[in-house]
């Protein structure tokens, strides 16, 4: 084994420190600690989805059909691949795609390197690095990833860039300055040599750590230490004006009067104070707490919709409705086998719920309608029929906010739909999994893959259904 690849898989310390270090440790910083334990359990396409990347063939066409001319680095060991990198760089070729930097323990692959004009040790050109990224927004963790390359850069060519670029799926690139996350960088990447070092930094628990494949350990750790992280959507200010009060645990702020804790907590607003110690007698007596009924609307007929997409294709693949009329149920999907077939799936779906006029249609959060916004605009959908979907949508997670307070560190809809007696046939059902599992199938052609990826559809609508009717349930027993 290499020099390099020793260092890339962990076989020296300190470990490798590559772009999902940073995506790791923003996430969670036990994610670092426990695989320098244990060893990753990293799965590359799941990281890869988690990454917003695109699928690797499709991250390929975005790049060749911004540039004609691509350098493609197609290497596995990292000495030669870096050796093909810096070769390519002496040329001065245009674009270098799979490109592979490593000076020290850090281990640098941008998804692009793109020659500018300026001064470096190649001669009259530098290079600057870009990723390949489907998100709308440029979210801070990119811009981290950025310096991490940019310092790699500095070394490798003599020139540091100024600009970190992403590049979108339709092939607009946008750029953003390193110097507004510099500060944010450098003390992350201090966090992670320490933790690679064998340093354990306080833990708090957050919806980011299910991105985890130690999130099962997180959350253990946090239920012993009785922390105030378990208080869903806390902010960590928030958590630090309670502690600085004497309030450094769920027990401790649960059992005092709201009235004493008011006057003791200076840095919070009442209404929020007063809420956050309702969430803190929940989970500390592990009992439901409402503060109101859920507004939900009086109807024997109801649509119950749930979207599965795969955003490493931009493709949404099924459009899952549960029709409830009275006590009877019945579940319709609308599935694209291929991503080809997003369109005849829309249609499909669109056609059936046209004519549930005035019914009320369920979902759990905003992703529904932000789907059938986009696909309207791309499918040229009537401008009445999506407004009848806007208009008659009950998004029950609103709902229920707005009126109980669950014992819960999480309010997805499989942490209260399981905490309310539902159960999902796969053990491993997962909105993520769902996408894993197209995947499979698109590969594989294996048909109970397809029927896996049905039944975990069907049990994310009856599972909506379950909460919504515990809900109307408690209308007459506060």
């Amino acid at each position: 084994m290499t020099d390099s690849a020793a260092k890339a898989q962990g076989h020296r310390i300190p470990r490798a420190i590559t772009r999902e270090s940073f995506y790791k440790y923003l996430k969670c910083p036990s994610w670092i600690s426990h695989d320098a334990k244990t060893g990753a359990l990293d799965d590359a396409l799941r990281l890869r989805l988690q990454q917003d990347g695109l699928l690797a063939e499709v991250e390929r066409a975005v790049v060749r059909a911004r540039s004609p001319h691509v350098t493609e680095i197609v290497i596995e060991d990292l000495d030669d691949a870096q050796r093909a990198t810096l070769e390519a760089m002496t040329r001065g070729d245009q674009t270098i795609y799979g490109g592979v930097l490593v000076w020290d323990r850090f281990v640098a692959r941008p998804d692009i390197l793109e020659r500018v004009q300026g001064k470096s040790k190649f001669g009259e050109h530098y290079y600057v690095a870009c990723d390949v990224k489907r998100s709308r927004h440029i979210k801070d963790e990119y811009k981290i990833q950025g310096c991490f390359y940019a310092d790699v850069l500095e070394f490798v060519q003599g020139t540091k860039p100024h600009q970190g670029y992403v590049l979108r799926q339709n092939g607009e690139v946008d750029g953003y300055l390193l110097a507004d996350v510099e500060l944010k960088y450098r003390l992350s990447l201090d966090a992670i040599e320490r933790i690679l070092l064998g340093d354990e930094e306080a833990h708090f628990l957050t919806t980011d750590c299910k991105q985890s494949p130690w999130f099962h350990e997180c959350k253990a750790h946090a239920i012993g230490c009785d922390d105030l992280s378990r208080l869903n959507r806390l902010w960590r200010s928030e958590a630090k004006e309670l502690a600085a009060a004497g309030f450094d645990t769920i027990g401790k702020l649960a059992s005092t009067h709201v009235d004493q804790v008011t006057a003791r907590v200076s840095g919070i607003p009442h209404e929020r104070l007063s809420y956050i110690h309702f969430q803190a007698q929940a989970l500390a007596s592990n009992r439901i707490h409402r503060v109101g009924d859920t507004d939900l609307p009086d109807s024997p007929v109801v649509l119950v919709i749930d979207v599965e997409s795969d955003p490493l294709r931009h493709a949404h693949y099924l459009f899952g409705v549960l029709h409830v009329d009275g006590k009877e149920t019945k579940y319709h999907s609308f599935l694209a086998k291929d991503p080809q077939d997003e369109e005849a799936a829309w249609r499909g779906f669109i056609e059936y719920v046209r004519g549930f006029v005035g019914v009320p249609m369920y979902h759990y959060g905003s992703f529904e309608l932000d789907v059938y916004r986009e696909m309207g605009a791309k499918y040229g959908t009537e401008p009445e029929v999506l407004a009848m979907l806007e208009e008659q949508s009950v998004d029950l997670i609103i709902r229920l906010r707005e009126s109980v307070i669950f014992p819960l560190s999480f309010f997805s809809l499989k942490d209260i739909a399981q905490y309310l007696g539902f159960s999902w046939r796969h053990s491993d059902a997962s909105g993520l999994n769902s996408v894993l599992w197209y995947e499979d199938w698109l590969k594989d052609r294996d048909e109970k893959m397809l029927q896996t990826i049905i039944d975990y559809n069907e049990d994310d609508v009856r599972a909506t259904w379950h909460v919504a009717l515990w809900a109307m349930e408690q209308k007459d027993r506060l």
